[in-house]
């Protein structure tokens, strides 16, 4: 018997995995990272979605969190955050030369999690943005339901952070984190848990691989899915007309621009895809990281296609990956990719969700708002 079952092997489960011992963790897929992860084409490795990784600076807590357990780290600081492209303007501008407020929120709620709840009731403003700014700020809290200055505040924290682009994609960081981790625990990949039954004092969970015992249980999954494999409505969904779908393009260039990561501003009349990333690796790879709601159609992959033209980029695009297909590979239900929208309420649910329910952890962006490695490990420094 372990004392610890870890379900799903995206970045919530191996960061758990981290700061545990004796556990078992279980992933459906052939290799780890979930929407972080990689998979290979061509004998390329191309990141499955996320590319960068915020708090990577020397005296930040997410670069101090994988130093402190001794995993690997092969990237390049990104100090800028990165590059807005706005095609219809024909301007390239520096997020930082254009918002110069930050609070540092996630640092402290990451050695403090109290300081959420102060968070919640602090009501000073910051300066207004104007309607450019609102439109540059990234997806990591999208589709707000809360006052603005707390969309705000949040993602501030992530701009003035130290950003990380790992030189060849995550792969080299989820092999490093594995490496750790099965010093102190087990994988199991290519395996599927079926369903999970709350014994006297343990959980007894199926598997396609066989049955396995567990005292305890971190669940790295979204909400349908937890509520499924335990058999019953543990946990609340949300609404899924507040909910994003990932539109992936993956290709190679011949020759690299002088900067890894851009965000972009597309022509204002492409209303259904939003917040879309270029990461550009030095294995030649560049993935094209989107979201939309219900549809997107060819104008909008034209769209993402001519600014790489506009950058005089020579690629060539191997695929593209939607909503099918990150359920497919991920088994994130209906490939849906965030999770509960930011509101008061939601925010006070994250905070309480850090209490075990009988032995069951939750972990994943449907848990602490934040859609980033960085929200994840907050998490496991509360929960674990």
């Amino acid at each position: 018997m372990y004392r610890f079952a870890i379900i799903g092997g995206g970045f919530g489960g191996l960061v758990s995995a981290i700061k545990l011992k004796d556990f078992i963790l279980f992933e459906k897929s052939k290799t780890l990272g979930g929407c972080g992860g990689y998979f290979i084409r061509n004998n390329l490795a191309f990141n499955s979605g996320a590319t960068t990784i915020a708090f990577m600076g020397k005296n930040e807590f997410v670069y101090k969190f994988f130093e402190n357990f001794g995993i690997k780290l092969n990237f390049k600081e990104h100090n800028s955050a990165f590059d807005i492209i706005d095609i219809q303007n024909n301007k390239i501008l520096n997020f930082k030369e254009i918002i110069t407020s930050n609070e540092k929120i996630f640092e402290k709620i990451y050695h403090n999690p109290l300081m959420l709840m102060k968070f919640l009731f602090d009501f000073l403003k910051v300066s207004n943005l104007n309607e450019y700014e609102k439109n540059s700020l990234i997806i990591s809290l999208q589709s707000s339901k809360a006052p603005f200055e707390i969309f705000k505040k949040l993602s501030y924290d992530y701009y003035f952070s130290t950003w990380a682009i790992f030189k060849e994609g995550f792969r080299n960081l989820i092999e490093s984190i594995e490496e750790r981790i099965i010093e102190n625990g087990e994988i199991l990949k290519e395996c599927e848990v079926v369903k999970i039954k709350k014994l006297s004092n343990y959980f007894e969970i199926e598997t396609t691989n066989g049955i396995y015992k567990a005292k305890n249980l971190v669940l790295n999954l979204d909400p349908w899915n937890v509520n499924r494999i335990l058999g019953k409505n543990l946990l609340k969904l949300p609404n899924e007309n507040n909910l994003w779908h990932a539109l992936v393009l993956y290709l190679t260039w011949k020759v690299k621009p002088l900067k890894n990561y851009y965000y972009l501003i597309l022509d204002r009349d492409l209303k259904t895809i939003h917040a879309p990333f270029i990461s550009f690796f030095e294995n030649g790879t560049i993935t094209i990281s989107s979201h939309y709601r219900n549809y997107y159609n060819e104008k909008e992959i034209d769209s993402l296609l001519n600014v790489l033209k506009s950058m005089n980029i020579e690629f060539q695009l191997i695929t593209i990956a939607n909503s099918k297909s990150f359920e497919k590979y991920t088994g994130r239900y209906k490939g849906y990719v965030g999770g509960f929208e930011i509101s008061y309420m939601n925010l006070i649910r994250a905070f309480f969700r850090g209490l075990s329910k009988e032995g069951i952890y939750f972990m994943g962006d449907y848990y602490f708002p934040g859609q980033s490695l960085s929200s994840a490990i907050i998490r496991a420094k509360w929960l674990l």
